[in-house]
């Protein structure tokens, strides 16, 4: 069985791909498969994108015919890579950025703790000149997460590593919750298998005011309450994470933005 394989995501993106692939470790063992949904503004220089991967293992391309969406772009990776016998699955998006050993570090806990089925990790957000604006880290362990997960996804889909074995359960990202399809399917690990987060900085998340978290922000966010609606127990902290989320709808992001900004200043 191979091991490890990293999947990544591209749309009219390429020096976004680019920069995430030099990312990558040299020392680190992996293989990485990129998925292009239809690209033809903007399509992939493979020439200078396998110059820019410098990892011990092969980069494959899966090239669409048309745009169909990240939904259908990861499912279609997801089926490339299950059926070539990849043990793990590990994930990163174009224009984001590993830091040194961030797979080993995955790899290793995932070793150490055999359990466990999806590995995530904190991130630092960075602006597009590479100026950190603001660290997040979510909670380590399963129960916090599980937690965590009444109000928000508890990964950050880029920092994630998880077990291929474990999709024969939970099924591949759902394509009914666009801009949400990660927690949608995170929420299905939570239920049913053991999760984690590594408290390391594992990437720099670039905040593009073109990514789906800010360009598709009303449909996340419908989305997002689907999601807690069909996973709800009923419980008080359930029943706030779907007020929370609709009070969000109602609101401006601008707003929201700054309060989270004072917010993360006050932690710091």
């Amino acid at each position: 069985m191979k091991r490890l394989i990293l999947l990544i995501p591209h749309f009219n993106n390429p020096e976004g791909l680019l920069k995430s692939l030099a990312s990558i470790g040299e020392h680190e063992q992996c293989d990485a498969v990129v998925v292009d949904d239809g690209s033809m503004r903007a399509p992939i220089d493979h020439s200078r994108a396998r110059a820019a991967f410098k990892a011990q293992g092969e980069l494959r391309f899966l090239n669409l015919p048309v745009n169909r969406g990240i939904e259908h772009a990861l499912n279609s990776g997801l089926t490339w890579i299950t059926s070539r016998g990849y043990e793990l699955i590990a994930r990163l998006d174009c224009g984001d950025e590993n830091l040194p050993d961030r797979f080993a570090k995955q790899v290793a806990f995932l070793d150490k703790h055999p359990n466990v089925m999806l590995v995530g990790g904190a991130a630092s957000f960075v602006n597009q000149a590479g100026a950190e604006q603001f660290v997040l880290r979510h909670p380590s362990e399963h129960t916090a997460i599980r937690h965590a997960m009444r109000n928000n996804s508890a990964f950050i889909h880029p920092a994630v590593m998880f077990r291929s074995a474990a999709l024969a359960s939970t099924g591949p990202y759902p394509l009914d919750m666009p801009a949400a399809e990660d927690y949608a399917l995170f929420s299905e690990f939570t239920r049913q298998f053991k999760v984690a987060n590594l408290p390391d900085v594992l990437i720099r998340y670039e905040l593009d005011p073109s990514g789906i978290s800010l360009s598709k922000r009303r449909q996340q966010l419908k989305s997002r309450l689907a999601v807690q609606k069909k996973y709800s127990d009923g419980r008080l902290a359930a029943l706030i994470g779907m007020a929370r989320t609709q009070l969000l709808l109602l609101l401006p992001y601008s707003l929201v933005f700054k309060l989270k900004s004072k917010l993360r200043a006050k932690k710091a």
